[in-house]
């Protein structure tokens, strides 16, 4: 993929990441085309990449016993595998699944963690932006809780992060903190 092709899909990337960082993510990165239905992820699995929908939706959904539940869908500029890279689990926390025709970029672990020292600012502002999202989707869903069927609370909600929201201009360490602890 070029960065035109790439800007044209997820124009605010430039001002997330600027245009100096956005070349060596693209050296890391490889497109894959999902057909509507097909999974990505399997709950509980083994993971060891990052996905970015560039194009299309995915769909989370966790399994109990012999049901699954669905925790909502996400769109374009959105990343799933995080939590398995941040965690250190490298283990799916949903079953992931195409939405309708979908285009994602798959960024390994192992290349994440090369871009690191290739390019520590990217990987400083892709990082910025998985907290926001996470902040984000933790919010949205804890306003929207259900009981499954054995009494348990599960988060639902509306899981897309507003592109407005992820491309902001990085702040200092100073204003990053307190917006992740909810200081003014």
């Amino acid at each position: 993929m070029d960065e035109q092709s790439l800007f044209k899909q997820l124009p605010e990337l430039e001002g997330q990441l600027g245009v100096e960082h956005v070349k060596p993510l693209l050296d890391r990165i490889s497109v894959q085309s999902l057909p509507d239905g097909e999974v990505l992820l399997h709950d509980q699995a083994p993971i060891d990449a990052l996905y970015l929908v560039l194009s299309g939706c995915l769909r989370l959904s966790v399994e109990f016993a012999d049901h699954a539940v669905q925790l909502g869908e996400i769109g374009p500029g959105n990343w799933v595998g995080e939590l398995g890279y941040f965690s250190g689990v490298h283990v799916a926390s949903s079953t992931v699944t195409a939405c309708g025709d979908t285009e994602v970029a798959c960024l390994t672990y192992r290349n994440f963690d090369a871009l690191m020292v290739e390019d520590s600012v990217a990987v400083c502002r892709l990082t910025h932006g998985f907290i926001q999202m996470l902040m984000r989707r933790l919010a949205v869903t804890a306003n929207n809780p259900i009981i499954d069927p054995q009494g348990e609370m599960l988060l639902l909600g509306e899981l897309s992060v507003p592109w407005a929201e992820l491309a902001q201009s990085p702040h200092g360490v100073v204003d990053f903190l307190k917006t992740l602890l909810g200081v003014h």
